[in-house]
Formats: C-alpha cells, sequence, structure tokens
C-alpha cells in the first residue's frame, strides 16, 4: 500500500511539473496572429467549398491579406455580407 502511494505522489508532482513547464513555454513562444485576418475569416462564409480555388476560408483570407487574391473570388459570399469584406478589405488591406 505504501508503494502506491508514493507512486501517486510521484506521479502528481511529474504532472503538476510539466503542466507548469507546458504553460510557460506556451506563454513564452506565443505567435502573436494578424487581427485582421481573423476578421477577414470572420466575415467570409466559412463553407470551405474551395469554389475560389483553395483549401478553405482561412487560406483564402490570408490571399486577401497578402494581396495575391481580391475578394471576387468567393462565389458563395452574396449580399450585404460580401459589402461588408469588400468595405472592410479596401480600408484595412493596404
Amino acid at each position: 500500500m505504501y508503494k502506491i502511494l508514493i507512486a501517486i505522489a510521484i506521479l502528481t508532482v511529474l504532472g503538476l511539473l510539466l503542466g507548469f513547464l507546458i504553460a510557460f513555454i506556451s506563454t513564452k513562444f506565443h505567435v502573436e496572429e494578424d487581427k485582421r485576418l481573423e476578421e477577414i475569416r470572420n466575415l467570409l462564409p466559412g463553407a470551405n467549398c474551395g469554389a475560389c480555388g483553395n483549401a478553405g476560408c482561412s487560406q483564402y483570407a490570408e490571399k486577401i491579406l497578402s494581396k495575391e487574391l481580391d475578394t471576387s473570388k468567393c462565389t458563395v459570399i452574396k449580399g450585404e455580407q460580401k459589402e461588408k469584406l469588400i468595405k472592410y478589405v479596401e480600408e484595412n488591406v493596404r
């Protein structure tokens, strides 16, 4: 019984130490993502259909942000949402 308690204590301490180490490393090496990319992704329909020629809406948003593609390639987005996307890109992507 004593050996089991020692094993549980060792594993608990080890788990806590590794958990704190992972938390520290994740904050130390955190990479900030461009807020505009997230906003463009939110304005896209999220269908991930590939009709624009990209693997999904995230890749399309990256290409819009890097000015490789324009907003007209998305055939799924319609009406007011498309107008919001065009306006956002015109104002924030230079």
